[in-house]
């Protein structure tokens, strides 16, 4: 068995954010790692400290490292965000502290996991409605959270049989976010779900480039957030998964 597990596969077997299932661990005191796996056998990390003027160079093999506290905390406020780059997290090999350099938003090779046993400790997830396990209807379960206005239009999206994420975040960056120079007053409504925001587009730094990003803000609130071209795959690939039943499923 797994010793480590996946945070987003938790969340997704839970019905609940990535977020929550990392906050609950971190409250409970238990350490979040970084899971080197997949398909890649080394990956590029470099120290805190530099020995002799230079960067020590690190080839982490496959392995689960603890975090450090501090990363600990930033990973969970990134999560909170709905960003979930792991670039320039800390972890633990030893006695040595080392830091991610990069990591590119597509490679599924890294990732943040937990302890098993870790995971047992976590309360009962939260009854959400239309999740429930005892239901025997064929009709796809509406699992996804729909915590962020973006959130609700990729739901929407999902549901109108639309699958390719670069499509999706296409049509709402060109088609339906208004030009990044717009002023607030001049800001068209949008709604969806439930939730009426204004959108407009805007670039992002992430760990190693400047990405294509929209800001949205929700009526009635005062500030703006920002979601990159890569976290809005990720969010669609998640909430793809996480949509499917059973049958819909790759065999």
């Amino acid at each position: 068995m797994r010793h480590f597990l996946n945070i987003d596969d938790i969340a997704q077997a839970r019905g609940e954010t990535t977020f929550k299932v990392a906050r609950l661990l971190t409250r409970k005191e238990c350490k979040l790692y970084l899971c080197f796996g997949g398909g890649k056998e080394k990956l590029l990390c470099i120290t805190e400290q530099m020995i002799d003027g230079y960067y020590h160079l690190f080839q982490g093999k496959k392995g689960d490292y603890p975090m450090t506290l501090k990363s600990q905390h930033k990973c969970v406020q990134r999560l909170s965000n709905n960003n979930f780059d792991l670039s320039g997290l800390s972890f633990m090999v030893g006695k040595d502290e080392l830091r991610l350099k990069s990591v590119d938003g597509e490679d599924r090779s890294v990732y943040v996991g937990a302890k098993n046993s870790d995971i047992d400790l976590l309360p009962p997830p939260s009854q959400i409605e239309d999740t429930s396990e005892a239901s025997t209807t064929t009709t796809p379960k509406r699992k996804i959270f729909k915590i962020s206005p973006i959130s609700i239009f990729i739901y929407e999206q999902i549901s109108q049989g639309r699958y390719e994420w670069q499509k999706t975040w296409l049509d709402l960056r060109e088609n339906i976010a208004d030009d990044k120079n717009t002023k607030q007053e001049d800001l068209t409504l949008r709604t969806f779900g439930e939730k009426n925001v204004f959108i407009r587009r805007t670039m992002k730094h992430t760990s190693n480039k400047l990405d294509y990003a929209i800001e949205y803000q929700e009526d009635g609130i005062p500030t703006f957030k920002t979601v990159s071209r890569q976290s809005f795959g990720r969010m669609f690939r998640r909430s793809l998964k996480i949509s499917r039943t059973p049958s819909d499923s790759p065999k």
